[in-house]
């Protein structure tokens, strides 16, 4: 009886031990200056940040503003192209579209254009940072904004 007890005390115990040693995967802190839509994104080369931000005012003023910056010393050019869509029946359809470069390594987009009242909006824009002949873009979708 003795000897029965023991082995499952030994038992009991290694059973343990072993499974002692998983590990789990930790959320960790976001750190992220830009709280709010935070997306996960791959680790890229050139670009560091980007953004893509659509405000609608109570007139119907949408504002849009969008942002790329590159890795300082690495990047030579950066440019923006983005498109305030709308969606419409099923489908979102651009409505506007804007185009900016600078050779610089960061580029602020702000555009404002009046839309009608009775959609869904976002702006899609395609950030682009460029190194010599090299070039990384990136696709940032702001939130959709109701007016």
């Amino acid at each position: 009886m003795y000897l029965k007890k023991l082995i499952t005390v030994i038992l009991c115990t290694a059973l343990l031990l072993c499974s002692s040693g998983i590990a789990y995967a930790d959320a960790g802190r976001n750190d992220h200056p830009h709280q709010g839509n935070i997306i996960i994104t791959p680790q890229m080369v050139y670009i560091y940040e980007s953004q893509s931000k659509l405000n609608i005012t109570s007139t119907g003023q949408a504002q849009v503003k969008c942002y790329v910056e590159g890795y300082s010393g690495i990047v030579t050019k950066v440019s923006i192209e983005a498109e305030l869509q709308q969606y419409k029946n099923g489908d979102w359809v651009v409505i506007n579209s804007w185009y900016q470069s600078s050779s610089s390594y960061r580029l602020t987009l702000s555009k404002s254009t009046t839309v009608p009242k009775g959609y869904s909006y976002r702006v899609v824009a395609d950030v682009t940072a460029y190194s010599g002949s090299d070039s990384e873009t990136q696709t940032v979708i702001s939130s959709e904004v109701d007016y």
